[in-house]
């Protein structure tokens, strides 16, 4: 019989979902006590999971105890595609050959394209460029969901992405990629509304 993952990568695994697809909303607490009754684990490895998040940056520490998730602003959130743009650019400079697109699975064009990008930055050569670029990936991941709501043709952008990375085009790829990361940065007020008060993603995969 398979023996369950220990008690603090269960409620990590969980929470991080949760927190990067936005289920609980920008600025909103991450009650204890309810993630440990939902995950139907103590309140120790929730809390631990917690404070593991809060050190990836995924989530804050509350003025007043507890952990809340992260506020979202136009600002940030332009600072957040800017940079992670210079990483992928920097990436494309560095590399010593792009990596082959992976092949398309259940999981569709947008998560093959996550995961094409990151194997982009690996190909740098660099850990620094990849802790950086994964670090602000995750922050970005909580407007994944608003994206859905303001874009329509989320599909045929990221396989048209994978389709140049697979093609090796590095002049087109960079192109793609600026267009990718210009277009959300200029709807970026509008992303952050539906974030902040559009209704939570459902979410596949959950592994509580």
């Amino acid at each position: 019989m398979t023996r369950n993952r220990d008690p603090f990568h269960q409620a990590l695994g969980s929470l991080r979902l949760r927190v990067e697809q936005g289920l609980y909303g920008a600025g909103r607490p991450v009650v204890i006590v309810e993630e440990a009754q939902r995950l139907r684990l103590s309140t120790t490895p929730v809390r631990e999971a917690l404070a593991w998040l809060a050190g990836a940056g995924l989530v804050e520490r509350a003025p007043l105890g507890g952990y809340v998730t992260l506020q979202l602003d136009t600002a940030t959130v332009r600072d957040r595609l800017a940079f992670r743009l210079h990483c992928l650019r920097l990436s494309l400079e560095g590399t010593g050959g792009l990596p082959a697109a992976l092949t398309p699975d259940e999981d569709g064009a947008r998560a093959m394209l996550h995961r094409d990008l990151d194997r982009l930055v690996q190909s740098s050569g660099s850990d620094a460029l990849l802790d950086a670029f994964r670090r602000v990936s995750s922050r970005l991941a909580q407007i994944r969901g608003a994206e859905e709501q303001v874009f329509a043709d989320l599909d045929d952008e990221a396989a048209g992405i994978s389709t140049l990375l697979a093609q090796a085009d590095i002049q087109a790829l960079e192109a793609a990629l600026s267009r990718y990361h210009h277009r959300r940065m200029e709807a970026a007020a509008l992303l952050v509304l539906e974030a902040t008060t559009g209704a939570p993603p459902d979410i596949a995969g959950d592994p509580s």
